[in-house]
């Protein structure tokens, strides 16, 4: 599959989001509600401004093009054929929401240009080089469906958005001089429009906007007769200029368009709140537009309301977030730090760059400081403020353990105060000292890890250090050869690397226990450890070691399945023996079964189950395996078969176990959310983010104290690893943009 295209839809993720978006219920009843505006018939509307040369619902493909026919269409679905003319290789093939399409257009220079100009920017599109660009099909793709194929669009891996009721949607083709779609000769456009049926009851949803200096709370209030809905939420302007361009019945597709599918709107109020977050475009002057259109069960269109609103207006007298930021003590490969905030400093973030990394910012000018400054409010460390609002200042410590030994660093800090506006950046600067690594005796630090509860697939290390202690650094020791005589010096590095795990020392010393996991039963692990204290000097090394429990087939072979995306975001599964298993079947692999939609949750199990016994990997060991293709992919499945023991050591074939990961949904551990009729839970399933061991850090990512006023209900195309600002200048580029 193609790669997702990153345009100016999600831009318009960036910009226009944190709202999904909206519907109308069929168009004669497409009347805008809003409170405080009568509501005006809607004007007569100019030609459209970016005219599409298109055939409705067949096209003649001719000698060099791809002839389009569209078969069969209901309410959430179409089916069409394709069929290249004699002289066609291969061909480039998509489906586009014509919203999008004219919304492409409108923001590429195609307004007022004729039909010629617009097809070259639709085969722009078609061809994007960010791998947006449409699908491509030949004989090696098709198989024996080439030259002649039948697409179901909705229930393919390709259908990029749900497919709505009385909805509009172009099929575009490019027959193709050569077998990898490279050379283009003729286009083919096919015009189709989804029906719609009656709209049941009188689906609405209402909207209350409370509006603060840099994000509003939006409550969305659905009636009873309304079960699903799409709401967005950003700057006036775009969205006016588009209506006046194409009309609301248009923007209302749109808005059905650039979420993946619909919102369920019977759930608790408190899910109906959402917050959008301006950050720095955040203008009291502009118009802001939140929109809603609610849909009955059947997702047809209710009624579209829009209220528009301003952001409240920063004080002209705001005082400027004060804050500190001193150096306590500094180690060889740590700093510790005190921090003075002030009553009116909202939450303080920093950031220790080397003296090189700094010298950039020397005397730089305003607009490089003020980048900086945001910089860090959105990629440091952070710090809030606990007596906020109260009288007196806040103080604690921060530190930084991962430095350089013998290296000069800067400590680059800024305030933000309650309106979200920042400081300008003070700084502050250490040197930290030698690392001593062959006296160990002149360390003043203590450590000593011992290992209990130990598990078939993990390990229990108890770890006990003195005050002396800065950092300590830990490890099992997977290569045997560092723990031969002569090879100290390699250990000690070794552990030092970032292969090893290091932690910072709690400031007063302490008693604390971590676990390894997803371990091979009946195994001896070795771990090496040593601490530093704040002079710099390495403790000797020490080694403790432990086996892990061993594993006995028994009659009830049971597993425990976790996933995660690995580094290179492959869709990732730890297969780890719990008790009675022998050995295991295992593998991953593309679900075409349950996103199809025409098989039950119990006969895909069985289908399954036959065919991880006789096509799976087999391993008397816990195990992990990887999927390295999941960007091409809709769907895919881990499956996994223990094999236990009876009293008579007969085989005893265990029960399947499965998680999914869906492009959309991300890792699914419990099939109810695929499948209707399948259990609402399942024992020994775990999605997690990362694997294993991950350092210990008391330290607080700066975008997740921003997020505190943003973690509600952002639609999930919009989430990230930063706080998310609203672009507020387009609705989305590129007609696949998400």
């Amino acid at each position: 599959m193609k790669k997702k295209f990153v345009s100016l839809l999600l831009l318009l993720g960036l910009f226009l989001v944190i709202s999904p978006m909206m519907i109308s219920c069929s168009d004669k009843d497409d009347k805008e509600i809003n409170p405080d505006i009568p509501v005006e018939p809607e004007p007569p509307l100019p030609p459209v401004p970016t005219p599409i040369r298109w055939v409705e619902n067949e096209v003649d493909g001719g000698e060099r093009g791809v002839g389009i026919k569209v078969t069969g269409r209901t309410t959430n679905n179409f089916v069409f054929e394709c069929t290249p003319g004699d002289k066609v290789q291969s061909y480039r093939l998509d489906v586009y929401p014509l919203c999008r399409m004219y919304n492409y257009l409108f923001e590429s220079g195609g307004v007022g240009a004729n039909e010629e100009e617009i097809e070259d920017l639709i085969m722009e599109a078609l061809y994007n080089s960010e791998g947006a660009g449409a699908y491509t099909f030949s004989r090696s793709t098709l198989g024996d469906s080439y030259p002649n194929a039948e697409f179901d669009w909705a229930n393919s891996k390709y259908s990029q958005s749900e497919i709505v009721p009385g909805a509009e949607y172009l099929i575009i083709t490019v027959g193709c001089n050569d077998e990898g779609g490279q050379n283009p000769a003729d286009m083919k456009i096919c015009y189709l429009k989804t029906p719609s049926e009656d709209v049941v009851g009188h689906p609405r949803v209402d909207i209350d906007v409370k509006p603060s200096y840099q994000a509003a709370a939006i409550q969305y209030l659905p009636n009873e007769d309304c079960k699903y809905f799409y709401q967005f939420c950003g700057d006036a302007e775009p969205i006016d200029a588009f209506i006046n361009a194409y009309g609301k019945n248009m923007y209302i597709d749109f808005m059905r368009h650039w979420t993946q599918t619909a919102g369920d709107a019977q759930v608790p109020e408190e899910e109906m709140y959402y917050v959008v977050d301006f950050g720095y475009t955040a203008d009291a002057t502009r118009n802001i537009t939140a929109t809603t259109i609610g849909l009955d069960a059947n997702k047809n269109k209710g009624d579209y309301v829009r209220k528009d609103f301003h952001l409240l207006e920063v004080p002209v007298d705001s005082e400027t977030a004060e804050c500190a930021l001193t150096i306590d003590k500094t180690g060889a490969s740590i700093v510790n730090m005190n921090v003075t905030l002030e009553k009116n400093c909202y939450a303080m973030f920093y950031r220790v760059f080397s003296e090189s990394d700094y010298a950039p910012y020397e005397n730089a000018d305003d607009a490089t400081m003020t980048a900086l400054a945001r910089a860090l409010d959105q990629e440091g460390w952070g710090i809030k403020n606990m007596n906020f609002a109260q009288e007196g200042s806040y103080t604690t410590t921060e530190y930084q353990y991962d430095i350089a030994p013998n290296a000069s660093y800067v400590v680059a800090y800024i305030g933000r105060n309650k309106y979200g506006e920042l400081s300008k950046v003070k700084t502050t600067r250490f040197s930290t000292k030698s690392r001593v690594k062959d006296n160990p005796g002149a360390s003043k630090a203590t450590i000593d890890i011992t290992i209990s509860d130990p598990g078939r697939t993990s390990l229990k290390l108890n770890y006990k250090y003195n005050q002396e202690a800065a950092v300590f650094y830990h490890q099992y020791i997977m290569t045997p050869d560092l723990l031969e005589e002569g090879n100290k010096a390699e250990l000690i590095n070794y552990l030092l690397s970032t292969e090893s795990n290091v932690w910072p020392a709690n400031a007063n010393g302490g008693v604390e226990d971590y676990t390894f996991t997803a371990l091979d039963p009946a195994t001896e692990y070795i771990f090496a450890y040593m601490a530093e204290d704040w002079d710099g000097v390495l403790t000797d090394v020490k080694i403790v070691k432990a086996t892990t429990e061993a594993i006995i087939a028994g009659p009830n072979p049971t597993m425990e399945l976790r996933a995660y995306m690995s580094e290179l975001d492959n869709f990732t599964v730890q297969f780890s023996m719990v008790k009675d298993v022998a050995k295991i079947f295992h593998m991953i692999e593309e679900d075409n079964y349950s996103a199809s939609g025409d098989y039950s949750y119990e006969e895909c199990m069985k289908v399954w189950k036959e065919r991880c016994l006789e096509y799976g990997l087999t391993t008397v060991n816990s195990t992990i395996q990887s999927y390295d293709k999941t960007k091409e992919a809709k769907r895919l499945v881990a499956l996994c078969i223990p094999i236990g023991a009876d009293a008579d050591n007969n085989e005893v074939i265990g029960d399947l176990y499965t998680i999914f990961w869906d492009k959309d949904k991300g890792i699914i551990t419990d099939p109810s959310v695929i499948f209707p009729d399948a259990p609402k839970s399942m024992k020994g399933m775990r999605g997690v983010a990362k694997f294993q061991v991950v350092k210990k850090d008391s330290r607080i990512p700066a975008n997740l104290i921003n997020n505190e006023q943003v973690k509600k209900n952002i639609p999930e195309a919009m989430r990230s690893e930063s706080t998310i600002y609203l672009d507020l200048k387009r609705l989305g580029k590129h007609p696949h943009a998400k």
